[in-house]
């Protein structure tokens, strides 16, 4: 995850769709990771899959794209990585990973003054 240092607290909470949170929370054997970018203003965001692992870890490392666009991101977003859940426990794994990483989202982005909603 980004470090959203710079994030500018707006008037009302961002609002998340659960299904975005589904489409970003991937397999763990599947080679890619799932991201929700939040904008610098936190009254947007929007999902990125898949990122190859690779390369989500050399974002990771500080390794980031000379354009400042992290793995196809925006510059100046930051991105939230949503945990995979593990593919041996099939859909009921998944659901409870999408609540966990929900809520573990909301943490996130609540630590920094923002208030997040999710909607389904």
């Amino acid at each position: 995850m980004s470090c959203p240092s710079k994030i500018n607290v707006p008037c009302q909470p961002l609002r998340v769709k659960k299904r975005d949170i589904f489409r970003a929370t991937l397999a763990d054997d599947c080679g890619n990771l799932g991201y929700l970018g939040i904008a610098p203003n936190a009254v947007e965001y929007h999902v990125v899959v898949p990122v190859d692992l690779k390369l989500a870890r050399g974002v990771k490392a500080l390794n980031q794209p000379d354009d400042g666009t992290p793995f196809g991101g925006y510059r100046g977003w930051h991105y939230y990585e949503c945990r995979p859940y593990p593919s041996a426990k099939g859909n009921e794994g998944r659901q409870r990973q999408v609540d966990s990483n929900a809520e573990l989202l909301t943490i996130w982005m609540r630590q920094f003054g923002v208030e997040v909603t999710i909607t389904d």
